[in-house]
C-alpha cells in the first residue's frame, strides 16, 4: 500500500518535474547562447553588440521583449544575418568612363603597344586582316552601352563587315586554348569579322572598294533614318559620336595609314552630318508650308478635301491636317500680294472668267540654290495687313535627280540626244519653313505651275541632306550566296563539297 501510495504520489508529482526539467534545460540552452552571443560580439566589435541584443553594462540598455531580434532568442532560434551592404558604384564598374565622353582622348600609346601594334598593323599584311584587329580591339576597350551597340553593329553591317558569331568555328575546347595564342582566340571568338569573300579587299582584284568617306556618306545620309529613329537632336549627335569614335581610334593607332586621308574626310562628313541631319527631319516636317498648301488646296493639288475641321463631327477635335478654304484664300491672296506684283495683276483677271488653274505638274528630285528672306517693305506689309499670317521669303530650286529613281525607258533615238536643260524654280515658303532649309538641300516633290505664273510645291516626298549617297551596300545587306537546290529538296552537293552538275535540278 505504502508502495502504491508512494507511487500514485510519484505520479501526482510527475508534471511538476517535467516543469522543472524544462526550467533547467531553458536556462542552460539560455546560458549556451548567451555564451555564444557573447563570443561573436568579441569577434565582431562592441559596435555590432547592439544587433544582438547585448548590453554592455554601461551607456545601452538591455533589450526590450518586444525586440524582434531579442524575441527569436527567447524563442531558441538564431539571430538575423545582418544584410550585406552593397559595393559603391566605383566598385561595381558604374560611373566609370565609357570611352564615348565628348572630350574622351585614348590614353598615349605606350612603347610596348607601339611594337605591338606597329606589327599588327603593318601594311605588309592585308587591309581586311588589320581593320578585323581594330575593330576587336576597339570594342574591347569601349564600353557598349545596347545603343551604342545597335548604332555600331549597323554602321558596320553597311560597311561590308560580318557582325554576329562565326559560322563553323567549331568553338572553344581545352586542345584549342592550349594550342593558340591568346589573339588567335580573339580572332576565332570574334564576333565583327571580314567575310572570306572580301579577304583580297584593297587589292586590285577585289571587285570591293575601301571608301570610308562614301560608305559614311551612305550610311548617315540614307540608311540612318531607315533604321534608326531620332526624336531629339541630341540623340542624333549620340549616333555620329560612335562612327566619329571609331574613326579617331583608326588614326591614333595607326590602324591604315594609307587611307588616312579618307578617314578625315569621312571625320568632316560626321561634322556636316550634325549640322544638317537635324534640319533635314524637321524641313521634312514643316514643307511645303501654309502658302503652298493653300495653293494646293484651292485648286486641286494633293491637299484639296482634306480638311475635316468644319465637319460636324469633328466640333471640338485638334485637327491639323489640311486647311479650310477661308483661311486657304486669305494665305493665298496676301502672298501674291506682298511677292508677286505681276501674279497678281495676272490672277485678278483671270479671276473675273474664274479661269484659274493648275496647267503644269511635274514629279521631280530638287536641289535647293538659294534661299533669300523677305525685305523690310514686305515685313511691313504683313504686320500692317494681316499680322496673323507668316512672312513669306523665297526658296530657289534646281532639278536633280534621285539615284534611288528607277531610269527612264527611253529609246535608242531619245538615248542619242542631249539631256534636257535642268529647270529651275522658285518657291514661296514662310521663313520660319526656310529657316530650316539649306542650301543643297534635296528632296522629291511634286510641283504644279498655274496659270497665273505662281508655282508651287504641291507635295514633299522625301528630304535628303546635301552629301546624300545611296550605294549598292543596301541592297547587299542580308544577302545570302544561293545555293542550287536539287530534286529531292536537298541544297547541299556532293559529299566532298562540290555543287551538283545540274541534271537533277529543279528548273
Amino acid at each position: 500500500m505504502d508502495d502504491l501510495t508512494s507511487g500514485h504520489s510519484a505520479g501526482l508529482d510527475a508534471p511538476n518535474t517535467v516543469l522543472n526539467e524544462l526550467d533547467v534545460n531553458t536556462t542552460a540552452h539560455t546560458d549556451d547562447r548567451q555564451f555564444a552571443k557573447d563570443q561573436n560580439i568579441e569577434q565582431v566589435g562592441v559596435e555590432n553588440a547592439q544587433d544582438f541584443g547585448v548590453h554592455d553594462g554601461m551607456n545601452n540598455p538591455a533589450q526590450d521583449d518586444d525586440d524582434p531580434s531579442h524575441s527569436d532568442l527567447k524563442a531558441g532560434l538564431a539571430p538575423k544575418k545582418k544584410r550585406k551592404k552593397r559595393k559603391p558604384k566605383s566598385q561595381r564598374g558604374l560611373g566609370a568612363p565609357t570611352g564615348f565622353e565628348e572630350y574622351y582622348v585614348d590614353a598615349p600609346v605606350t612603347p610596348a603597344e607601339y611594337e605591338e601594334e606597329k606589327d599588327i598593323y603593318h601594311q605588309s599584311r592585308t587591309f581586311s586582316e588589320r581593320i578585323e584587329t581594330a575593330i576587336q580591339r576597339y570594342k574591347a576597350k569601349r564600353n557598349f552601352d545596347s545603343e551604342r551597340k545597335d548604332i555600331f553593329d549597323k554602321y558596320m553591317s553597311f560597311g561590308g563587315i560580318d557582325t554576329g558569331p562565326k559560322m563553323f568555328s567549331g568553338g572553344l575546347d581545352a586542345n584549342m586554348l592550349d594550342e593558340h595564342s591568346a589573339q588567335e582566340i580573339k580572332d576565332i571568338t570574334a564576333t565583327d569579322f571580314v567575310g572570306s569573300d572580301k579577304a583580297d579587299i584593297g587589292r586590285d582584284s577585289s571587285t570591293w572598294v575601301v571608301d570610308f568617306e562614301g560608305v559614311i556618306k551612305g550610311f548617315l545620309s540614307s540608311r540612318l533614318p531607315q533604321v534608326l529613329d531620332y526624336g531629339e537632336e541630341g540623340q542624333l549627335k549620340s549616333y555620329i559620336a560612335v562612327i566619329r569614335n571609331f574613326l579617331n581610334y583608326l588614326l591614333h593607332h595607326d590602324v591604315c595609314q594609307e587611307y588616312n586621308g579618307q578617314i578625315n574626310s569621312a571625320r568632316a562628313i560626321c561634322d556636316l552630318a550634325e549640322k544638317e541631319l537635324w534640319k533635314v527631319r524637321k524641313a521634312s516636317w514643316a514643307l511645303p508650308g501654309d502658302f503652298n498648301i493653300a495653293c494646293s488646296t484651292l485648286f486641286g493639288g494633293c491637299y484639296q478635301g482634306l480638311y475635316a475641321g468644319d465637319q460636324e463631327w469633328a466640333k471640338g477635335m485638334e485637327l491639323t491636317v489640311g486647311m479650310s478654304d477661308q483661311v486657304a484664300w486669305r494665305t493665298f491672296k496676301f502672298g501674291i500680294a506682298a511677292l508677286g506684283y505681276n501674279q497678281a495683276e495676272r490672277f485678278a483677271d483671270l479671276a473675273i472668267s474664274s479661269n484659274n488653274r493648275i496647267v503644269k505638274t511635274k514629279m521631280t528630285g530638287l536641289e535647293v540654290t538659294k534661299i533669300t528672306y523677305a525685305d523690310e517693305d514686305t515685313r511691313q506689309f504683313y504686320k500692317d495687313q494681316e499680322p496673323g499670317l507668316r512672312v513669306l521669303g523665297k526658296l530657289y530650286a534646281k532639278d536633280w535627280k534621285c539615284p534611288t529613281t528607277a531610269g527612264e525607258d527611253l529609246t535608242d533615238d531619245e538615248k542619242a540626244r542631249p539631256p534636257p536643260e535642268l529647270e529651275e524654280y522658285e518657291f514661296w515658303v514662310e521663313e520660319a519653313v526656310l529657316d530650316v532649309c539649306f542650301v543643297g538641300m534635296k528632296m522629291e516633290g511634286t510641283v504644279r505651275d498655274l496659270n497665273c505664273g505662281v508655282q508651287f510645291l504641291d507635295q514633299v516626298q522625301a528630304v535628303y541632306s546635301s552629301f546624300f549617297t545611296f550605294l549598292p551596300n543596301e541592297r547587299m545587306i542580308g544577302w545570302k550566296d544561293p545555293v542550287l537546290i536539287s530534286a529531292d529538296g536537298e541544297g547541299k552537293g556532293d559529299d566532298e563539297g562540290e555543287p551538283d552538275t545540274g541534271e537533277n535540278l529543279l528548273d
